[in-house]
């Protein structure tokens, strides 16, 4: 991933628009990221900037509380044990969307339930490395 392919896969084709509609029903938003190299590059900072995207300060070595990294490892597990290798854009696209659906829902509702937990050992190491 770099500044150019992150703009334009994500900021451009879908993170523009999902933020636009929560700006616009809920009055505010914020652009969240880990603080990558290629979040916070001079050309993405311009882009987010031209769109009016303010973007919440988060540091890039932070512990990840955030539970939709654990779906994304489980889409990663599932899509690299398919025999057939991706070639082209629409066809990533498509088995993202085959595996996003196949995710239960009691999965998501877990990792959101376990977010206490995960905060709260977070607190108790200072920050530092968590079993999560």
């Amino acid at each position: 991933m770099n500044s150019k392919f992150y703009i334009t896969l994500i900021l451009g084709e879908a993170g523009f628009d999902i933020w636009k509609k929560t700006f616009e029903k809920r009055g505010a938003a914020l652009w969240l990221d880990d603080g990558a190299k290629y979040h916070t590059s001079k050309a993405t900072t311009a882009y987010r900037k031209a769109l009016g995207m303010e973007r919440m300060n988060w540091p890039a070595q932070s512990p990840d509380l955030n539970p939709i990294e654990n779906i994304w490892h489980l889409m990663k597990l599932r899509i690299s044990q398919r025999r057939h290798r991706i070639t082209t854009r629409e066809e990533m696209k498509r088995v993202l969307q085959e595996e996003w659906k196949k995710i239960p829902l009691k999965y998501i509702r877990k990792l959101i339930k376990g977010m206490s937990k995960r905060r709260e050992e977070v607190i108790k190491q200072r920050g530092g490395s968590t079993c999560y």
